[in-house]
């Protein structure tokens, strides 16, 4: 929880550049397991713009998530592109863990185009979706095209959600430390389905 409320302290102080750069890094470097979740660096922001903390409007705001989410999309693409196998031989680090590749290569290869869509707001299947499609035959105009609504479809959701909230009720602010963990815990839910069905499977 402490975390989470250090995530707006984060964003107030680093502004809109903290912001995009975070989005940009989920996806376009392998980061997505430990930058902060984007479902609550989203949330939060669109919830600072309301109450007048983060200095930007929503327009700006969602024109920039969007671009620096599609960039980071094409950067993990060609990463899987250039890389492929390599991959798999690649040992864990601090950011990197081959388990969770794993996981997302079952689930894209389970959901095939749609894996780009729906993956998006999947906490851990987010971050590998484009690298391991990036390894496949698929080609990129039709791969940016679905990341193009992926992205700007998972940003509005909850940039604009966050955003109402706050306009709606100023002093939810004073609430983050208990509404972003529920709204973690949520977004998990799906992925925890995925890993008790490949614990299931491998019994």
């Amino acid at each position: 929880m402490l975390l989470l409320i250090e995530n707006s302290n984060l964003i107030e102080w680093g502004g809109l550049f903290i912001i995009l750069a975070f989005v940009f890094l989920e996806t376009g470097l392998l980061l997505g397991i430990i930058v902060p979740g984007g479902e609550t660096l989203l949330f939060t922001s669109g919830l600072l713009v309301s109450t007048g903390t983060l200095q930007t409007d929503i327009g700006t705001l969602l024109i920039g998530v969007i671009l620096a989410g599609i960039s980071g999309d094409i950067s993990g693409f060609y990463i899987g592109k250039k890389f492929k196998d390599r991959l798999h031989k690649k040992k864990d680090t601090w950011y990197f863990k081959k388990r969770y590749l794993t996981l997302a290569e079952e689930y894209v290869r389970r959901h095939k185009k749609g894996a780009i869509v729906i993956g998006k707001f999947l906490p851990i299947i987010r971050p590998f979706t484009p690298v391991i499609t990036g390894t496949s035959a698929m080609p990129f105009s039709k791969f940016f095209a679905l990341s193009l609504v992926a992205i700007a479809s998972y940003t509005c959701v909850f940039t604009v959600t966050g955003f109402l909230i706050g306009s709606q009720f100023p002093e939810i602010k004073n609430y983050l430390g208990y509404i972003l963990p529920a709204s973690i815990i949520v977004a998990l839910i799906p992925v925890i389905r995925e890993v008790r069905k490949k614990a299931e499977l491998e019994r």
